[in-house]
């Protein structure tokens, strides 16, 4: 069975409800990369009855070896349309990662239906994306891993605090503590009052829901974190608190920084370390 055969079947088996496969030709060109050896696809889905936009990228050879494949699902940062996942992204964390990646764009984001909530009840569309991929017959469902950048890795965390099903999580430059990003950014004041409904003073409650600082003893998933020492857009801080809290509760992390001024930034040797982080090496 083909790579394109294999996607096609699990998608009909989990409920897919709309799918096409993307032409990754002018994408070589853009990027330098050859791509001739990925396929990717963008499919919908439903999710409290909103239909949302995912993607699936993945080396054609691993799929056509039969075997079920460890999935790595990214969850991708921004807001509404700003951050919006595009093709290029699954195939560019297949190709470095080399491994199956799955995302979505959340509900207000990108051909999503809905509204965005900012880590709201857009959750419970990651949620939902584990359930039917747990369907697909070349997924291990015992190696489902998350990795998450900057908003994405709020909603890593909030997936984690519910979600037993995840064998590890990567999170780069992850928004960890909503109260600080509030009080940091005078940009993201109006984001939050526009998608969480109004200030920390006035709905506590949301911003601690979001905030991965407030409940850090509810995360049990082995976590590796990285966060540059220059970052403005979530500052190290950040990272720092959430560390000393898992670091209190005793548990399995590891945190990696170094010295950029730019946001979620990655050097060749991170990418092996979340190879390695994952469990990917000679998958």
């Amino acid at each position: 069975m083909s790579a394109e055969e294999l996607v096609e079947a699990g998608f009909g088996e989990a409920g897919i409800t709309d799918y096409e496969q993307i032409d990754l030709t002018g994408y070589e060109e853009r990027t330098g990369v050859v791509l001739v050896d990925f396929i990717c696809y963008r499919f919908f889905y439903e999710s409290d009855g909103l239909q949302i936009e995912g993607f699936l990228s993945a080396p054609r050879e691993l799929l056509e070896t039969g075997e079920e494949l460890p999935c790595v699902f990214f969850e991708h940062g921004g807001n509404r349309d700003y951050g919006a996942l595009e093709p290029l992204e699954i195939c560019y964390y297949a190709y470095q990662l080399d491994t199956l990646c799955i995302a979505s764009n959340y509900r207000g984001c990108g051909r999503s239906e809905g509204q965005d909530e900012f880590g709201g009840a857009d959750v419970r569309d990651v949620v939902r994306l584990l359930d039917i991929c747990e369907e697909f017959g070349y997924i291990d469902a015992g190696r489902m891993n998350l990795m998450g950048v900057s908003r994405g890795g709020m909603m890593v965390y909030e997936v984690l605090r519910e979600d037993s099903r995840i064998q590890k999580a990567v999170v780069v430059a992850g928004l960890a503590d909503c109260f600080m990003s509030y009080g940091e950014r005078e940009d993201m004041r109006q984001v939050f009052t526009e998608l969480v409904g109004g200030s920390p003073e006035e709905l506590s409650g949301e911003y601690e829901k979001r905030s991965a600082t407030c409940w850090a003893e509810e995360l049990d998933t082995p976590l590796l974190i990285f966060h540059t020492t220059g970052d403005v857009k979530v500052p190290l801080e950040q990272a720092e608190a959430l560390v000393e809290k898992l670091q209190e509760y005793k548990k399995d992390y590891e945190f990696i920084t170094f010295d950029s001024d730019q946001h979620a930034d990655l050097r060749k040797e991170d990418i092996e370390r979340i190879r390695a982080w994952l469990d990917l090496e000679g998958k």
